[in-house]
């Protein structure tokens, strides 16, 4: 592909085939680094999800302990919690309601109920039918209470 893509920017003015040449190094860049999800045996029940980024490989419980860990973090902002909760929901797995309990507390913290209820929809966005939703969201109905929060149900959504 290298070679067509020199071939045909051989007969584009200078600075359009550097242009050229440069977007093909970048696009075999971001594909040699993407991220990849793999799936293995499941312990206890659960699916366990062994989550590579380069060169760390991340058990569920290690998955689970680095975001309930980034969520508690006092310093975050409101955006650095979208942030994580984009990087959470990227994987291909519904996040368990530890993390999801923390990125809910996070969003009080900071007084960010929009993303609070974008929580919610991305959990209904990754269950693959009602009753895996209304499961998580039973999880979840303790901190919901308690920290006075509404579903995207609830408000009429």
């Amino acid at each position: 592909s290298e070679i067509t893509a020199r071939s045909s920017a051989a007969t584009l003015p200078f600075h359009q085939r550097t242009t050229t040449t440069m977007a093909a190094r970048l696009l075999a860049s971001i594909a040699s680094s993407s991220r990849v999800a793999v799936r293995s045996a499941a312990p206890q029940g659960r699916a366990a999800v062994a989550v590579r980024f380069a060169h760390e490989e991340l058990s569920p419980a290690d998955f689970d302990a680095k975001w309930v860990k980034y969520f508690e973090d006092d310093t975050l902002d409101s955006r650095e919690i979208r942030r994580g909760l984009n990087d959470v929901f990227a994987h291909d797995l519904i996040p368990d309601p530890t993390i999801l309990t923390a990125a809910l507390r996070a969003t009080r913290r900071v007084n960010d109920f929009p993303t609070s209820v974008r929580i919610f929809e991305g959990i209904k966005d990754k269950s693959p039918d009602d009753a895996t939703y209304s499961y998580v969201v039973t999880q979840l109905k303790p901190v919901i209470d308690e920290l006075g929060l509404s579903t995207p149900e609830e408000l009429g959504f």
